[in-house]
């Protein structure tokens, strides 16, 4: 099937790959309660050995593509990973980085669908308000009564 050396491949990673994931996540969790940093920057390190090992299989270098990998290991850990049991949000995060951080619209499963606010699709706002009388057809009416709009409006 493929002919690497699984051993000489998580050295190199070790060597070139862990230290530059363990001082970015560290940088990027600090922040972030003592309780999850340890387990951010643990999934942080898998999650960059897994995009590397994929690599891998397809026969591509991971070396020059180091930084995009910690970046995206980093941004999966922070919006996509399962959270545990313990650290749940109490409201669900619906705020995407792969929709350019749009609102994501919530199915009765609770899947994400991106959309925007302005979107049609957005059952939050009543795109049919109807404000009353038409403003051509009191135009109509007024000029076929020739009343002015200052007479109606005084009336």
């Amino acid at each position: 099937m493929n002919n690497l050396n699984w051993q000489v491949e998580q050295e190199r990673f070790m060597r070139v790959a862990y230290p530059r994931t363990l001082k970015a996540a560290q940088h990027a969790f600090s922040g972030w309660h003592v309780s999850k940093q340890d387990d951010s920057i643990a999934c942080c390190i898998g999650k960059m050995w897994d995009q590397w090992s994929r690599l891998l299989l397809r026969g591509r270098d991971p070396e020059p593509m180091i930084a995009g990998l910690i970046r995206y290991a980093l941004l999966f850990v922070k919006y996509d990973r399962k959270p545990s049991t313990v650290d749940r949000a109490r409201t669900p995060d619906v705020y995407d980085f792969r929709s350019g951080f749009k609102r994501q619209m919530l199915s009765e499963q609770g899947e994400a669908s991106p959309t925007d606010r302005s979107d049609a699709a957005n059952p939050w706002i009543n795109w049919h308000v109807q404000a009353g009388d038409s403003p051509c057809e009191l135009a109509a009416a007024l000029e076929e009564t020739n009343v002015t709009l200052a007479q109606w409006y005084d009336s």
